[in-house]
């Protein structure tokens, strides 16, 4: 009598040798702790490089060690897997989940080398930043204290000639950085500030230690 189909497959796992513990581990797929973690790095990262001037560096250094810590168990095990025989099976079996670590990572070097979180995060600001510098400018009390104009956190509005600047809030090491709204030209430097010019009426601000 014919054995049935779950009976054959048991048959069949049964008579594949056994993986030794430690390749079954080192060969197995990225998973819950990997993936996430290299997810995490790469927002951290993607966040502080969308900030003028980068943000708090303790928050940066984190990410960097994320990814660090990543790249250095995910080299291991990758080797292990392509260069054991019983475990480049499971490598092309998992393939789709050990390529999606270093896809991110590529990304998100992508993404940081051509400037796009700081690029998108001020585009999608930019009409809340300048209405509100538009009203600062034309006699409208500047805000003080901590809120949100666009998708950044500022600490300071100010007025300045023909124009309005905004501290952002946890960017820079030592100095400190935001934007100038100045229509008219380069606004006039004071000691320790520096204007670097965007684009049309925009500057970024550096207020140096």
């Amino acid at each position: 009598m014919p054995e049935s189909a779950p009976e054959s497959a048991l048959d069949e796992a049964a008579e594949q040798p056994r993986l030794p513990a430690l390749t079954r581990v080192l060969t197995s797929p990225p998973g819950r702790v990997l993936l996430p973690l290299v997810a995490l790095a790469g927002l951290i990262l993607l966040h502080d490089r969308s900030l003028p001037g980068g943000g708090p560096i303790d928050i940066y250094l984190l990410g960097l060690l994320i990814a660090f810590i990543a790249v250095i168990v995910w080299i291991p095990r990758f080797g292990v897997g392509l260069l054991r025989s019983d475990g480049r099976p499971r490598l092309l079996r998992h393939w789709a989940r050990w390529a999606a670590a270093p896809v991110m990572g590529l990304a998100v070097a992508g993404l940081v080398y051509f400037d796009v979180p700081f690029t998108a995060r001020f585009a999608l600001s930019e009409a809340s930043l300048e209405r509100v510098a538009r009203a600062v400018a034309t006699g409208s009390e500047p805000e003080s204290g901590d809120g949100w104009v666009g998708l950044y956190p500022v600490t300071s509005i100010e007025r300045i000639e023909d124009g309005a600047r905004f501290l952002v809030s946890d960017t820079g090491f030592l100095d400190e950085y935001g934007f100038a709204w100045s229509p008219k030209g380069p606004p006039t430097e004071e000691s320790r500030t520096v204007y670097t010019h965007m684009d049309g009426p925009w500057y970024l601000w550096e207020s140096r230690w």
